[in-house]
């Protein structure tokens, strides 16, 4: 039996004044050829293996859309002073000139959480949902375009209300937010400050179908994972077009089916932990195998 390859990575890092757990530390654990090892004593964000660093996680958004790398101002800096092989950034947009090595790595949800059985089957009662969890709130008293859009979803949910649907919007626990999921037939979602969102993955996880904003090839969820309209989600740049588009979908129950087993297949093939995980793995390892080379 091969020996397990040891990965250390530092389970924490720094974000927006507090401290996070690293998101990728579940993926990395599902991999059988890793012996993974938390070490609060190595950079924040690297991956180490045989004492080398090798890759360096960028979880920060894109606030510019262009190039903004920063957790304090340091990521940048600690890319130049690594010189990892790779760096893997969840918020990825094509044509951006990213330091050398930079992909797409995959988003991920705002937790890990089991799933029903019967998501293909179940009975869904909620139409359309566009909640928020109680971290989180729709209005920052400023004027970000984002923001705007955002309240205007919620009044598109209202409009649906109004016409007999059964839809959801406002501020819920964490724990109902994701229960409601499961009964969600559709999702309304939008951007925040960083173009991807933990809810359009969340979404893809409970087979809810998105309607979103256009995203297409310039933003991957991960180099390999472009949604695709009418497959994955339904694009609309509009959020005053929403309830019309949520509207028309209700009404082809066949295309809300089929739409939702891609997802469920997506997830279950490319996004969930464990697939994310071995992804993650074949990048590393063959950094690591450059690294060795040109050590």
């Amino acid at each position: 039996m091969a020996e397990k390859v040891q990965l250390e990575v530092n389970p924490i890092y720094r974000c927006s004044g507090g401290l996070r757990p690293l998101e990728i530390v579940p993926w990395l654990r599902q991999v059988d050829e890793i012996s993974l090892v938390e070490n609060g004593d190595i950079p924040p964000l690297a991956i180490v293996v045989n004492k080398r660093v090798v890759a360096v996680v960028d979880p920060f958004d894109d606030a510019d859309l262009k190039s903004r790398w920063d957790d304090g101002g340091s990521t940048l800096e600690r890319i130049r002073e690594l010189r990892p092989a790779i760096v893997l950034k969840y918020q990825w947009r094509r044509g951006v000139d990213y330091p050398n090595g930079t992909i797409s790595a995959g988003y991920p949800c705002a937790a890990d959480v089991a799933r029903p059985a019967d998501l293909l089957t179940r009975k869904r009662s909620i139409a359309v949902t566009a909640r928020m969890r109680v971290n989180y709130d729709y209005h920052w008293g400023r004027d970000a375009e984002w923001m705007k859009a955002r309240s205007c979803i919620v009044s598109q949910i209202k409009l649906l209300t109004q016409l007999g649907h059964q839809a959801r919007a406002g501020l819920t626990s964490a724990a109902e937010y994701t229960a409601e999921l499961w009964d969600s037939q559709i999702g309304f979602e939008w951007r925040g400050s960083g173009y991807l969102t933990h809810r359009l993955i969340e979404y893809i996880r409970a087979g809810v179908v998105p309607i979103t904003r256009p995203m297409g090839s310039e933003w991957p969820i991960r180099e390999d994972v472009i949604l695709e309209d009418g497959v994955h989600c339904v694009f609309c740049s509009d959020p005053y077009r929403f309830a019309q588009e949520a509207s028309r979908l209700l009404l082809d129950q066949q295309k809300i089916a089929r739409i939702r087993r891609n997802l469920l297949e997506l997830w279950e093939q490319k996004l969930c932990p464990r697939a994310q995980g071995y992804w993650l793995w074949s990048k590393i390892k063959v950094a690591t195998d450059y690294t060795d080379e040109h050590s």
